[in-house]
């Protein structure tokens, strides 16, 4: 686990640099391991390359600062302990084995053989797509760790390893704020706040490095912060390695800085956010943009330098990787709440979603048979009796439409041009999922009716999947069957609940659809960002 040494700030007089125990030191501390080499150091402690005798197997040991004048540092340790050993993840460093020795907190957890991003970039700017599929696996990990109620607190370069495969592994979750804790116990509540000038100081209840601290962190006294502030670190993190340096006081987009996808600006410029109710409200947004844009063009605006090549990006979303974890969690909907949501994203969007929805649903009608321009709102979508290009075309017209309500729920910056995403590259597997869906949801109905309403219901995320994920036409559809067959029945209640609304849009003159159609969207934007992107428990801090 070479590099994962993270530091701390905070208040009171600084204390004496903390000055690892030598290998001779510890190996009379720990006859079961076998002390190979020292690692490195830094404000939360000390790593070195172990083996466990026993096992045959090596391992990294993190001795944590002492804190022999803590009286309840060792029942913080252990619960903090405790908890970061459940955090069983493919990208996060596994905690084998904790306790104390003679004095000396330790972590006995998994070696990476390979090095972190710190020693990565020391090399210079990560390429594009190299930075694309690492951050999404960043995201997995702080999600899953969000979701345990965990906050990293120091997410950086050299907390983030990479071994020799090319798995990312994030590295010291939960020992900022043990060392926090116990820092803060040390210095006393009446202490004068010492200023924040180095990367390392010592005895602070504010724990991280500066650099990719986010401002609620560095605030005097420190603002109550939570798993945001990771956010923040993460869109720090993902600026260097776009661009090889550390975001300026004046913050430039990276694509002034270096030949990359300007999309990627949003991504980066939104978790950097000084307030953070605008950044992204949850890791997994962040990771959807990210792979968005990864799976479209690698990361590189195909016409920012002569002659180059777009990079080639990480694979779409595992549909049976979405489908186990989804179904594994489980997940709640909230009708009403989904609704209300929606009603309030329309009301402060008003003319850009009633607008575009109704030339979407304007151009949709123009472009069917002349005899077939009826039309039905079920309430997640409109259902026209149209023509054959009409059907064709309703795919990509209705997924350019939730994707842009999607940007909205997710503060990213959209217009109208956004609501016609789905004639770019989902163009083709939007259209088969169109004609697919329509062609056996009416065979259904032809069939006792019963089949076509189990399918129109278990189909209803299959356009925002094939847009959002870029999954093909037919894995959308199988996964949107999987997810909403689990709670068939609600979602069926919750399309139901849209008719009387899109009823009240009719009996107001008419021209009330055109606000009650994007409110019903926005509602069933919102039932999907509930399920595939739930928001984590609050976090204790």
């Amino acid at each position: 686990m070479k590099g994962a040494i993270p530091t701390r700030l905070g208040t009171g007089e600084e204390q004496p640099r903390f000055v690892p125990p030598t290998i001779e030191e510890l190996v009379a501390k720990f006859p079961q391991l076998e002390i190979m080499e020292f690692i490195g150091q830094g404000g939360m402690g000390a790593v070195y390359k172990v083996r466990q005798r026993q096992l045959d197997r090596i391992v990294a040991l993190k001795i944590l600062p002492p804190h022999a004048t803590d009286s309840g540092f060792a029942k913080r340790f252990t619960r903090e302990a405790r908890a970061m050993a459940k955090l069983n993840h493919p990208h996060i460093v596994t905690l084998y084995e904790f306790g104390q020795a003679e004095g000396l907190f330790f972590f006995l957890m998994e070696f990476v053989d390979g090095l972190n991003l710190q020693q990565l970039l020391q090399r210079g700017r990560v390429p594009a797509a190299e930075a694309l599929a690492i951050v999404p696996q960043i995201c997995d990990a702080l999600q899953f760790a969000h979701q345990q109620g965990i906050v990293h607190r120091d997410i950086k370069p050299g907390n983030i390893l990479l071994s020799k495969a090319g798995r990312v592994k994030i590295a010291d979750f939960g020992v900022a704020k043990i060392v926090a804790e116990g820092g803060r116990e040390e210095a006393g509540a009446g202490e004068k706040a010492a200023p924040i000038t180095s990367e390392l100081t010592q005895a602070g209840s504010v724990v991280g490095t500066p650099q990719y601290m986010a401002p609620e962190q560095l605030a005097i006294p420190p603002a109550e912060v939570d798993h945001r502030v990771d956010i923040y670190a993460l869109g720090v993190v993902f600026y260097q390695l776009l661009t090889g340096e550390l975001p300026g006081e004046q913050l430039q987009p990276p694509s002034h800085k270096v030949q990359i996808d300007v999309r990627l600006d949003e991504v980066v410029l939104q978790a950097l956010e000084k307030n953070p109710r605008q950044r992204y409200q949850t890791v997994g947004e962040m990771k959807t943009a990210v792979e968005t844009i990864a799976a479209t063009t690698g990361g590189s605006s195909p016409g920012t330098s002569a002659g180059a090549n777009p990079e080639p990006g990480p694979p779409p979303a595992n549909p049976e990787t979405l489908a186990g974890e989804i179904l594994a969690r489980d997940y709640q909907l909230n009708i009403l709440h989904c609704v209300r949501r929606g009603w309030n994203l329309v009301k402060s969007n008003f003319w850009l979603l009633v607008g575009s929805t109704a030339l979407v649903l304007i151009l949709l009608s123009a472009v069917s048979s002349s005899d077939k321009a009826a039309s039905a709102v079920t309430g997640s979508k409109v259902v026209l009796n149209l023509g054959v290009v009409g059907v064709l075309l309703t795919g990509p017209f209705m997924g350019g439409l939730f994707s842009l309500f999607l940007k909205r729920i997710r503060n990213q910056p959209a217009n109208v041009e956004s609501a016609f995403g789905g004639f770019k590259k989902p163009f083709l597997q939007l259209l088969l999922a169109g004609l697919v869906t329509s062609v056996l949801t009416g065979l259904g109905f032809v069939c006792l009716v019963l089949p076509g309403i189990y399918l129109l219901v278990a189909w209803s995320l299959t356009h925002p999947l094939v847009i959002d994920k870029a999954l093909d036409f037919w894995p959308a559809m199988e996964l949107s069957r999987k997810i909403i067959t689990q709670h068939w029945w609600k979602f069926l209640l919750f399309l139901l609940t849209m008719i009387p609304v899109n009823l009240a849009g009719l009996l107001c003159c008419g021209v009330g659809i055109f606000v009650s159609i994007p409110v019903s969207v926005a509602a069933l934007m919102y039932v999907y960002e509930d399920i595939l992107h739930p928001a984590p428990p609050k976090l204790p801090v």
